[in-house]
């Protein structure tokens, strides 16, 4: 296991995070949100099958929004967020495991 840190700013069209490789799993425990104009975040989780929606919230300008909850990604799943407007900065934290 180690752990991992990705940080860099969304894209309007979604920001897909990784696509877990095969005999892996990821633990996302924690990931936080910023932009300094009024925005519109979505963050889902592709399943293997299909796009999840997990929440959608309105922010205001300046808001941070901070996601401590836990999401475990097996092989071929992901964590996508989209932001309306450019300029949202996120920070992800997990750790990887690997299995045989």
């Amino acid at each position: 296991m180690y752990e991992f840190s990705l940080q860099g700013e969304l894209s309007i069209a979604g920001t897909t995070f990784f696509i877990v490789p095969p005999k892996c799993i990821y633990k996302i425990f924690n990931i936080r949100f910023n932009n300094p104009a009024a925005y519109t975040l979505t963050l889902a989780k592709y399943d293997g099958y299909n796009l999840i929606n997990i929440y959608t919230l309105n922010l205001s300008a300046g808001d941070t929004i901070t996601d401590n909850f836990v999401y475990y990604l097996e092989p071929n799943q992901y964590i996508v967020a989209t932001s309306s407007v450019p300029g949202t900065s996120y920070i992800l934290n997990g750790s990887k495991f690997t299995t045989s």
